[in-house]
């Protein structure tokens, strides 16, 4: 059996912790993994919906399993629907004093509080997104659209011959 570190997303509007992560037990259950670690590691608000869900529970879990049945636990994964994302990593180079170390979630670590993250989310959602952030990278995109366009070369107008830059001789400076 190999270990195995596991990252699911599951949906933030679960009452408990116990009710949110008992869709993961199971299927790690039933697919004959142990588990070794479970814990929370956030809860964030998503980049994108998900399944119409715009926060998530990270839960990172660390379990010993047999190598042949991954495929058939990430099949599970994929046809529960409580479980939104998830990814598995070996992680046999993983210490048990790695395993256990504290998560953001237990730590605190955060960039801002719950109560400023909620009212700058509705700031944003009242102004219609993040600011900016659109025009500015549709103008970037633009710029670098043109800047690798090859440029039409202009057809360059017919000038009369300037004597003075040619080095011949002309028809009145003949002696």
């Amino acid at each position: 059996m190999k270990t195995y570190e596991c990252m699911f997303l599951l949906d933030a509007g679960q009452p408990s912790y116990d009710e949110a992560i008992a869709p993961v037990r199971t299927v790690l259950e039933r697919n004959g993994a142990e588990i070794v670690v479970m814990k929370r590691w956030d809860e964030r608000r998503l980049a994108y919906e998900i399944a119409g869900r715009r926060r998530g529970l990270y839960v990172l879990t660390y379990v010993k399993a047999d190598p042949l049945k991954i495929t058939e636990l990430e099949h599970d994964i994929r046809l529960n629907e409580q479980i939104l994302r998830a990814l598995i990593l070996s992680a046999d180079h993983v210490t048990e004093e790695e395993m256990n170390a504290p998560t953001p979630a237990e730590t605190g670590e955060r960039g801002e509080d719950r109560e400023e993250r909620a009212e700058r989310e509705e700031r944003e959602d009242r102004r219609g997104g993040r600011g900016g952030r659109d025009r500015d990278r549709d103008r970037d995109r633009d710029r670098d659209r043109d800047e690798r366009r090859p440029r039409r070369e202009e057809p360059e107008q017919a000038q009369a011959p300037d004597d003075s830059d040619s080095g011949e001789a002309s028809d009145s400076d003949e002696d």
